[in-house]
């Protein structure tokens, strides 16, 4: 390129190319959980490992369980990850168990573990051991023998079958398949062989040195040869590269050695674990349930039709009480509302109204509703009947009194008109003087009045309460409405203590602000009373004698 020539800018590819992306897991794939249980796990640990790294990639590699969890935890986080399968590894003072439960109905296999060799174990006693990491990448393929035998082993046979991933013939990829896992159930003891392998491709029909040289990447070192012809060892001869591994013909390609319609040799190289087992029972659920199968106890069909009623009673028993916990949990609810809303009407507060009840707290229909507020309605209209004449007496009332503010006012206003007439002869600051004192000498008029006011209206709050005790106030009304009863001396007392509360804290408000206006006045004289020295200049700005600061160019009063 022009631009590597000229040393600009490089290009380089930002992007992930489709064929370089790691290929997600498919959602029907199944998925596992592997884990101990039990108080003497921990001598499983290493074999739990090895277990998971055979479960790989589909399986939780990184799972830490603990004593605390139970099988009600796993089985409830296995749903939103998706999990299908697990495998548990327990042990006892006599043996070791795996069980294998399909989640979440079930059923579940146990198998007694006879004996066990690790991963470590064979890696150590194999003379050419290997193992790729790449080979964890994909799925292992699951081959059964012999699982024909007995219901049991069926069923045991389409466990096994469904904790791997299934492969379709036509498409799937070789390249994909590079390992295996055997099951063989040996009919005559009962015993279930587990092995797990690694598939191994070379080119068939040319000796190892041949072999050696296409399937490396890098070439060996021919520095001190003369021809090839000495490497190959004076020729290539067939007998050399013969084995008794299998021979298949390549409908695909394998890697660089392994291509399309050539001879290959098949091996398998065993990786670990090696177990050898027995299943000896099978539950309908997830470690619970049914049995359908146990090696070493029969029943009776007897015994069997009572287990199966037992557990129908227990089911209905277990739904029985379920309901009646719903329905306490209900009653404690309601009983907790009913006494909050008796505790608000103890304090002299209104109710809580709750959604879906009448006023008298049944549940009804909204029918019923409508009823008793039209009856309400009915009886506010007669009783408005009764008080019209005596609301036209108040507002006449109302009336001259507002007629005599009005002259209060007009008068007030030629007093003011009068003043400002005179305050137009006198000087300034006389003026200011005259007009702070008539302001603090009416703030204290209105302070009296409102004290004035404050008195009368407490005992006319006290006679609403005392008369609402009688029967006939607004207070006593609300109580019958909403309660249902007559107004106790406890709701009269807590009505007469709030209204004291609220009167004392308009009180206190009222003299405050009387406070600050009588201060600011005070302040207002001060100022005026101090004489006039001109203009003086702090930090850089003119400041009048009133402490007042000055913009460039502006003058103070009095100025010329």
């Amino acid at each position: 390129h022009l631009s590597g020539i000229m040393g600009g800018r490089k290009k380089r590819r930002t992007h992930v190319r489709e064929e370089d992306k790691p290929k997600e897991a498919k959602a029907n794939n199944p998925k596992s959980f592997v884990f101990r249980r039990g108080k003497l796990g921990g001598i499983l640990e290493d074999l739990e490992k090895d277990v998971r790294r055979v479960m790989e990639p589909n399986t939780a590699t990184s799972l830490k369980e603990s004593k605390k969890n139970t099988m009600k935890d796993f089985v409830h986080v296995a749903g939103p990850l998706g999990v299908s399968h697990f495998m548990i590894l327990s042990a006892t003072t006599q043996a070791s168990y795996l069980r294998v439960a399909n989640v979440p109905r079930g059923p579940t296999i146990t198998m007694k573990i006879n004996n066990y060799t690790l991963t470590r174990d064979i890696a150590n006693s194999a003379s050419n051991y290997s193992a790729p990491p790449g080979i964890f990448q994909t799925p292992p393929l699951v081959v059964l023998n012999n699982f024909t035998e007995g219901k049991h082993m069926r069923l045991a046979a389409v466990v096994f079958q469904n904790l791997f991933p299934a492969i379709n013939v036509k498409t799937v990829k070789l390249a994909t398949c590079k390992r295996i896992v055997l099951l063989d159930f040996e009919s005559d003891t009962e015993v279930v062989h587990f092995r797990h392998y690694y598939i191994t491709a070379q080119p068939a029909g040319v000796s190892k040195r041949v072999r050696r040289l296409v399937m490396k990447r890098d070439a060996p070192s021919m520095s001190g040869l003369n021809d090839i012809a000495d490497y190959l060892g004076g020729g290539a001869s067939e007998s050399e590269g013969e084995d008794t591994a299998a021979r298949v013909v390549l409908t695909q390609d394998l890697s660089r050695a392994n291509i399309i319609n050539t001879q290959s040799s098949i091996k398998l190289k065993e990786l670990g674990p090696r177990m050898e087992m027995e299943v000896t029972k099978l539950e309908e659920g997830v470690c619970t349930g049914q049995v359908l199968y146990h090696k070493y106890v029969s029943k009776t069909k007897d015994e069997e039709e009572e287990l199966t009623v037992r557990k129908v009673n227990s089911t209905a028993l277990k739904d029985k009480r379920r309901a009646e916990q719903e329905a306490n949990i209900k009653r404690k609810v309601s009983e907790k509302a009913e006494a909050k809303m008796a505790e608000r009407v103890r304090q002299g507060l209104p109710p809580v109204k709750t959604r879906g009840r009448r006023k008298d707290g049944r549940e009804g229909d909204d029918e019923d509703d409508s009823e008793d507020d039209s009856e309400e309605e009915e009886e506010r209209q007669a009783g408005g009947d009764e008080e019209s004449l005596d609301g036209d007496q108040d507002e006449e009332a109302a009336s001259d009194d507002e007629e005599g503010q009005e002259e209060e006012e007009v008068s007030e206003d030629e007093e003011e008109e009068e003043e400002g007439e005179s305050e137009e002869e006198e000087p300034a600051s006389a003026r200011k003087a005259t007009k702070a004192t008539k302001t603090k000498r009416k703030t204290k008029e209105e302070l009296e009045v409102r004290e004035s006011d404050s008195e009368s209206d407490g005992a006319l709050e006290i006679e609403q309460v005392e008369s609402d005790q009688e029967g006939g106030g607004s207070d006593a009304e609300w109580y019958r409405e909403e309660v249902g009863e007559e107004p106790d001396e406890q709701f009269i007392r807590n009505i007469k203590a709030k209204k004291e509360r609220q009167k004392m804290h308009d009180q206190q408000r009222d003299e405050r602000k009387v406070e600050r206006k009588v201060a600011k006045g005070d302040k207002g004289e001060e100022e005026e009373a101090r004489p006039d020295e001109g203009v003086r200049f702090k930090k850089g700005r003119a400041v009048t004698a009133g402490g007042k600061q000055l913009r460039q160019g502006q003058k103070a009063k009095g100025d010329k």
